[in-house]
């Protein structure tokens, strides 16, 4: 399997998307640009991350997006605000980070604005520590729909799993939240559940890891498989667990949460190209 390296200084990092096999998964187990979305207390100007180091190899399989993201790339073409929500549990909220613009979503916000200068991107933190995905669907429900994003990244499964709400009642909500949002004609990504040492004794966490495989193939949207690629990073020596996790050894880091938002970036960009050109063909014809 040929690797991609994505080692480089980043200044901030994570995002991606279901271009494993399942084999892979076994083992590792509206067309017009939308009002800018407006977070509630969300501050005027916001802080710029500070500068992190990251280094991280992942195969190219893990990394990158085989969903279109059609609205993410059109207002991307247009020069036009591109509002993200990342949704999700206290991996999105930022949880064992140093501060809050060590988290995953500042992070990935300041690595797309360097991958497309000019362009207005903003990524809206919308993480709560212990979220089930039924309390992310009611936020869904309740007030990201009504936001009007041009993507929503949707971290959960892992407090679904270790609280063994059942695998079936976890993906319905799933499919109701993904139809809601594409029903919007809002982009989806998912991302499933961090690896960490403990993961292994949980019973049927990797079922979870498997159910958001097969909502994100049978709905077409993007799979970012956290749980592979932080694996892999353990396997093939680039860095242990207690590197990538906080004291607790459950939690991410500044170094994982770096890592996976660079990798993020690189399967989005890829992505968000790919529909740009699409996206200029069709208006010149």
């Amino acid at each position: 399997m040929n690797t991609v390296s994505v080692g480089k200084l980043a200044l901030v990092a994570c995002l991606s998307v279901g271009g494993y096999s399942s084999a892979m998964a076994e083992e590792v187990v509206a067309p017009v640009a939308q009002e800018p979305l407006k977070a509630a207390g969300e501050p005027a100007s916001r802080p710029k991350p500070p500068k992190f180091v990251t280094s991280c190899d992942a195969p190219r399989e893990l990394i990158r997006i085989t969903a279109r993201l059609p609205l993410v790339s059109r207002l991307v073409t247009q020069g036009q605000p591109v509002e993200i929500v990342a949704l999700g549990s206290s991996s999105t909220a930022g949880s064992g980070a140093s501060s809050p613009q060590a988290s995953y979503p500042a992070r990935l916000e300041a690595e797309l604005a360097r991958r497309f200068p000019g362009r207005e991107i903003h990524v809206h933190n919308f993480g709560t520590g212990g979220s089930l995905a039924r309390d992310m669907l009611e936020r869904i429900e309740h007030t990201i729909l009504g936001m009007k994003p041009a993507l929503v990244i949707w971290q959960t499964g892992v407090n679904d799993a270790t609280q063994d709400v059942g695998v079936d009642a976890f993906r319905e909500t799933l499919d109701r939240g993904i139809k809601l949002l594409k029903t919007a004609g809002i982009d989806v990504v998912l991302v499933d559940s961090q690896y960490y040492p403990r993961s292994e004794r949980v019973a049927g966490y990797r079922d979870y890891i498997r159910a958001m495989k097969a909502a994100a193939d049978e709905h077409a949207v993007g799979l970012f498989p956290r749980y592979a690629i932080m694996r892999h990073m353990v396997r093939t020596g680039q860095h242990s667990p207690e590197q990538l996790l906080a004291p607790d050894n459950f939690h991410l880091n500044d170094l994982s949460y770096g890592c996976l938002a660079d990798l993020m970036a690189d399967g989005l960009e890829e992505q968000i190209k790919a529909g740009r050109v699409d996206a200029t063909l069709l208006q010149k014809r």
